[in-house]
C-alpha cells in the first residue's frame, strides 16, 4: 500500500489553484504523488487532475492511476481537458509529438488548465518526466510553467544520488522563477538509515525549499 504523511497539517499551500508536481526524473514517483495528493486536497474541495501530455500507457494513462488513488471521479465531458495530448510512444513529448506527425501547442495547454482552474477548487497538474523535459525542440515544462507561474512541488525519490538532482531541479525552478512550494520525497519500502533520514534535511538547508513530506510505499512506516 501506499501512504502519504505531511510534515505538518498546514503544510500544503491553500492559496493556488493551480499545483504542478513534477519531479528529479522519470520513474520517482510523480503519479501516485499526484494522486495522494488530490485525496488530501479533496477532503475538503472539488480537485481534478491533470496530464499534459501522456506518452504510452495509453491503456492505463496516468489519470486513472490518479483517480484510483485518489478516489476522485470525474466526468467524460473532463477529459479533452486533463490529458491534453495522447501519443504512443514513451519517450519525451517533443518527439513523441514528431513520431506522431504532431506538435504539442504550449498555448492549448494554457487554455485546458484555465477551463479546469474555472471550474474546479484545485487542478493538479503532473509533469512527464522532469522540469527540463523538452514539449517542443524550443520549449521546456520549466518554460511552460514559468509562463504560468504555477506553484510547484518536487518529488524526489530517497535514495543514494537524490541530493544532486533534487538540488539541481530545484535550482531550475528558482531560475525561471517558478513559485516553489517544496519537495517530497518518496520511499519504496526502503530501511531507513543514517543517510535516508539526512536526505531531505541536507536538501532543504541549501536550497531553503519546504520540506513537505513523505510517500512510503511500504506495509509499514518507519
Amino acid at each position: 500500500m501506499v501512504r502519504l504523511t505531511l510534515q505538518a497539517d498546514d503544510a500544503l499551500d491553500q492559496s493556488s489553484k493551480v499545483v504542478c508536481i513534477t519531479g528529479t526524473g522519470t520513474g520517482v514517483g510523480k503519479t501516485v504523488v499526484t494522486g495522494l495528493l488530490a485525496k488530501e486536497y479533496g477532503k475538503s474541495e472539488l480537485v481534478v487532475t491533470q496530464k499534459w501530455v501522456q506518452s504510452g500507457d495509453l491503456q492505463s494513462p496516468d489519470i486513472q492511476v490518479h483517480d484510483a488513488l485518489s478516489n476522485q471521479t470525474c466526468g467524460d465531458e473532463w477529459a479533452a481537458q486533463r490529458q491534453v495530448y495522447s501519443f504512443e510512444h514513451p519517450v519525451s513529448p517533443h518527439l513523441a509529438a514528431e513520431l506522431s506527425n504532431a506538435s504539442v501547442d504550449i498555448n492549448a495547454l494554457m487554455n485546458a488548465t484555465h477551463v479546469l482552474k474555472e471550474n474546479f477548487d484545485r487542478v493538479l497538474v503532473e509533469t512527464s518526466g522532469g522540469i527540463m523535459v523538452p514539449l517542443t525542440r524550443q520549449h521546456s515544462f520549466a518554460d511552460a510553467l514559468s509562463m504560468m507561474s504555477i506553484p510547484t512541488i518536487v518529488v524526489v525519490p530517497n535514495q543514494l544520488g537524490c541530493i544532486n538532482h533534487a538540488l539541481l531541479t530545484l535550482s531550475i525552478l528558482q531560475a525561471k522563477h517558478i513559485p516553489v512550494m517544496g519537495f517530497i520525497m518518496n520511499h519504496w519500502g526502503l530501511k531507513i538509515d543514517a543517510m535516508h533520514h539526512d536526505n531531505p534535511r541536507i536538501i532543504a538547508d541549501m536550497s531553503n525549499a519546504n520540506y513537505l513530506g513523505d510517500v512510503w510505499c511500504c506495509d509499514e512506516t518507519p
